[in-house]
């Protein structure tokens, strides 16, 4: 059989990753002709990944997303009369790692069925949104069409007349849910591999992504032998733990013949390492069970409080023999009192990341950057710096066995370049939570870029923990050490930026950053979140009464601060809306002017006793505010109407 593969990738940063180079190498047996489409206009590291299977590689502008490459790659770069040579073509793009199995095998399954195209994961009809009834459809990262079908006019027009969409959820809506009933009305035959029968349900609301959200599932009992990357990027809170993707990735390390180092090194350098540290799960209670005897391992004190000396001398007393340690003192009466107890000290006002450069990598692997803190009640209740003291050193350097375990963890998980330990969640600290980068984005951000680091960064998500304690591979300063060399003189990091910067320095240099806690501290904190949770739920229960979810929650808390800011603001205001997402929300929004839909769309007189008008009946030449209760994915969209308009003045809830 005669195959064209069409292979289509996009990076930000114009860069393969060698997972693409080991899935087009194992498609290469089953694959005549390997067409690569890369909607970039270059490759500016690991072009051998496609170079070394591909016998054409296509650039273009990231026009129309995967579906406009694919569109392009049909219709100009390859062409209907050369597409004609072919028995199957096959249409995939980079969402995904693997495969985990033998693909020669899924494709001889897939003859047997004698489809007329199929594809490896279908979704169940569902509702989604305000988008009404959706078809059952294959998911669109890997399609395969067999001729007659691929050589039919019906195929050839399908593509030709296909927009170029102009964002993601237009895709999802046109291409992706409509192309199998599409074909599938015309009398074309269709399945997938997977086995996604057991988790369907005649409940539309309820139905999911299962590749995404099932991944252990789907990888180890239902046929599918790849893993997705869109789940890092969904908040699986909604609807469950996040314990899939952790398990998927545990499950193809011991099972299976993919190396995980190629997952690992295109998550690290793709994705925001703060949702990372949640969605994998990268927090780790320790119980001090580790090897004995480390010689490649310091620890570095940054004592500034005499008040402190006698706490930190009890930790460090637990410690010896278990790592080296260093105490830098910027007074000299703190000098003399660590030296009288037997450690090596020395004077030093240098901020943290001078101090870690100075350290000798050669001898050490892994460093643990401490700071005493004021113990007096000084500045706030003694008790209180007392527990935020306990917080880090319980958690950073408990004891002996506490330390040994940690260089035990670094050693097998080669991915954590730094351990933080967890965010105090008491006294002024429990409000910080909410605050993450306390008015300084821009700033660090600034920074981020005059140091060169390659890191994500989400004004909405803060780093992992703003800190100056932890552990950190000596391999991490050393690539940090190379950008700060490339500084000009007189252009220095302020010190109360590095806290800010560590995980993006740790992102820069490959590697993940985790939390670790002592048995006793995680089994206190469990007691204290659960406290929290049920005080907060009971406030937000209270208050807009009891709803199923947090985006629910998160909907109702949106939309009222919104309302209210256009009370304040304007004299007239709308509500962009009548699904879901308004009813939910109604009390918030009972004195709304009217509730706006687009143009076309099914239009009732009145929701909630407020008139309903199109979204042309709106006045431009007065001042107006627009609330959009809408999902994710329409507010988007509309957004984007909204712009294209000339209206401004709304506010979106996402």
């Amino acid at each position: 059989m005669r195959r064209l593969f069409i292979y289509l990738t996009y990076d930000r940063q114009n860069i393969i990753d060698d997972y693409i180079g080991y899935f087009l190498r194992s498609v290469r047996p089953i694959a005549g002709t390997v067409a690569v489409v890369c909607n970039m206009p270059r490759i500016e590291k690991g072009l051998y990944n496609l170079t070394d299977h591909a016998d054409h590689i296509f650039y273009r502008e990231n026009v129309g997303l995967d579906a406009g490459g694919f569109k392009d790659a049909l219709c100009n770069l390859i062409g209907w009369d050369e597409l004609r040579r072919y028995d199957e073509l096959i249409l995939a793009n980079d969402s995904f790692y693997g495969p985990f199995d033998d693909i020669t095998g899924i494709f001889a399954e897939m003859e047997s069925r004698h489809l007329d195209f199929w594809g490896l994961m279908q979704r169940g009809a569902g509702a989604y949104g305000v988008t009404g009834r959706d078809p059952e459809h294959i998911l669109s990262f890997f399609y395969v069409f067999q001729a007659p079908m691929l050589h039919s006019r019906e195929f050839q027009s399908y593509w030709e007349d296909m927009p170029y969409y102009s964002d993601y959820m237009t895709v999802v809506k046109q291409y992706e849910r409509q192309l199998t009933k599409y074909f599938s009305d015309l009398g074309y035959t269709w399945g997938t591999y997977a086995d996604t029968q057991p988790n369907e349900t005649e409940n539309l609301r309820n139905q999911f992504f299962q590749c995404d959200y099932l991944s252990y599932e789907m990888i180890r009992k239902r046929n599918f032998p790849f893993l997705k990357r869109k789940q890092l990027t969904y908040n699986t809170l909604y609807y469950q733990t996040q314990e899939n993707l952790f398990s998927s990735i545990d499950y193809i390390d011991k099972y299976t013949d993919y190396d995980v180092e190629l997952i690992w090194k295109n998550l690290i350098r793709t994705q925001n390492h703060t949702e990372l540290q949640r969605s994998l799960g990268l927090q780790y209670v320790l119980g001090g069970r580790g090897e004995k005897h480390r010689t490649h391992v310091i620890l570095c004190v940054r004592a500034r409080w005499m008040n402190a000396a006698e706490e930190v001398c009890e930790y460090l007393g637990r410690i010896k023999g278990a790592c080296d340690i260093l105490i830098a003192a910027d007074q000299a009466d703190i000098m003399v009192y660590y030296q009288k107890q037997g450690f090596t000290v020395t004077m030093s006002v240098q901020s943290d990341a001078e101090i870690l450069q100075m350290i000798n990598t050669e001898k050490y692997q892994y460093i643990c950057l401490l700071h005493d803190t004021d113990l007096s009640s000084d500045q706030l209740p003694g008790c209180t710096g007392k527990s935020y003291f306990f917080n880090v050193w319980e958690n950073l350097a408990r004891d002996a066995a506490y330390v040994e375990e940690v260089v035990s963890l670094l050693d097998t998980k080669p991915y954590l370049g730094m351990l933080m330990h967890p965010a105090p969640i008491f006294s002024m600290w429990l409000g910080k939570l909410g605050l993450g980068w306390e008015n300084r984005y821009e700033e660090v951000k600034g920074w981020i870029g005059k140091l060169g680091l390659q890191a994500v960064t989400d004004e909405e998500i803060p780093p992992v923990h703003i800190t100056g304690n932890f552990w950190i591979r000596a391999s991490v300063i050393d690539s940090f050490r190379e950008r700060v060399d490339i500084q000009s003189e007189g252009d220095v990091v302020p010190q109360d930026i590095y806290p800010y910067l560590w995980s993006y320095i740790v992102q820069d240099s490959g590697h993940l950053t985790g939390i670790i806690e002592s048995t006793f501290y995680a089994s206190m904190n469990e007691t204290n979140y659960h406290y929290y949770l049920k005080t907060l739920m009971g406030w937000l229960v209270e208050k807009y009464g009891l709803y199923s979810n947090l985006l629910e929650y998160k909907e109702l808390i949106s939309v009222s601060m919104a309302a209210e800011r256009c009370r304040q603001k304007y004299k007239k205001w709308y509500v962009y809306g009548t699904g879901e997402v308004a009813k939910r929300c109604i009390e918030c929004i009972r004195d709304t002017a009217a509730f706006v839909i687009s143009d076309g769309q099914k239009k009732m007189d009145a929701f909630y006793g407020k008139p309903v008008i199109w979204l042309s009946e709106l006045k431009q030449d007065e001042e107006f505010g627009l609330i959009l209760c809408l999902s994710k994915e329409n507010q988007d969209r509309v957004a984007e109407l909204l712009e294209e308009r000339g209206i401004h003045n709304y506010y979106t809830i996402y």
